[in-house]
């Protein structure tokens, strides 16, 4: 039996004031380490997220740039959309430039374009479908003699990869193309082994890139026929150009980074109107390159927003050795 006269103990108000308090700061420091945490990920996800694109878009510039044909390689002036602003004739150092006499830091030159040789038929098979050695003793003006090549199935590769669009088998303009190796860089006798010579900058001159349709598994045909050229032991077969433009029609200092390819210079052919375009990245805010005897180092930053205004942005460099 209980006594009537126990009393029960119980808080006071200054004690349950004080818990109150006690609580107060414990769940503030709580969800300040919440809100730290979050912020944390939300930073960490987004860095990720950039730093992966970049590597990868990186990477995807080295695999095409590994192929492209060294003494091609150029930079031109391009608008916000990409377009190349030039005159007629075009302006060599101030409307276009070899890529070897670029200087680091020029903002002026934001595209890269050359001719890729053809890497795919190449290596498709144990022995490669075109040799890239001629035997220039039993070719001719109009012939080119390719001991060791299966130029058929460099014919059915090239076929698919563009799309049924470049057919070796064809005497129509949509053709591969032979480019020679020498020291000296003549190959007409009067034009230099240079870009100018070759469609990249004036679509009528294409003097020392040669058009070619396929004969039989050993042999091609020169589609121009009595044109004057010097062949050489070695040569490299191509069917497109390529290019990196970066475009920005919003004008807030950020860049789709756009590849170009599926077009023929030496036909006539430029990216913007016969290119097949393809997105590599948004939000580029820096795409920068060089080129040094046969090494091409190149600089792109990216960044991914995480609030109105705060981007997290990162950084890749990579280098081409040619």
């Amino acid at each position: 039996m209980k006594n009537k006269n126990q009393t029960h103990k119980a808080f006071s108000l200054i004690e349950v004031i004080f818990v109150l308090i006690i609580l107060g700061v414990i769940s503030s420091i709580g969800s300040a380490i919440i809100v730290q945490v979050y912020e944390s990920y939300i930073t960490q996800n987004a860095l990720y997220k950039v730093a992966t694109k970049t590597e990868l878009v990186a990477n995807q510039i080295v695999n095409r740039l590994t192929y492209a044909i060294p003494i091609s390689t150029i930079s031109k002036v391009t608008d916000n959309s990409g377009t190349w602003i030039h005159s007629t004739p075009a302006v060599e150092n101030s409307e276009w430039i070899q890529l070897k006499n670029i200087m680091a830091g020029t903002s002026a030159f934001r595209t890269i374009e050359w001719i890729g040789y053809d890497n795919d038929s190449f290596s498709t098979s144990t022995t490669p479908a075109w040799s890239g050695v001629g035997n220039y003793n039993s070719s001719t003006i109009d012939r080119l003699n390719t001991p060791g090549s299966n130029l058929s199935l460099s014919r059915d590769v090239i076929y698919n990869l563009s799309n049924t669009q470049v057919d070796m088998n064809s005497n129509s303009l949509n053709s591969a193309v032979v480019v020679f190796k020498q020291k000296d860089g003549y190959y007409t006798g009067i034009s230099d082994y240079d870009p100018s010579c070759m469609g990249l900058i004036d679509p009528t001159i294409s003097s020392c890139i040669f058009p070619v349709q396929l004969s039989t598994n050993t042999q091609l045909n020169f589609i121009r026929t009595g044109e004057s050229k010097i062949i050489t032991e070695r040569y490299k077969l191509a069917w497109s150009a390529y290019s990196i433009v970066p475009e920005d029609l919003d004008g807030d200092n950020l860049w789709n980074l756009y590849l170009y390819s599926n077009y023929q210079p030496w036909n006539g052919e430029d990216y913007k109107t016969n290119g097949t375009k393809k997105l590599l990245m948004t939000n580029v805010s820096v795409f920068k390159f060089t080129k040094n005897g046969g090494i091409i180092q190149f600089k792109i930053c990216a960044s991914e927003s995480i609030g109105e205004m705060f981007p997290i942005s990162t950084c890749k460099e990579k280098v081409v050795l040619r």
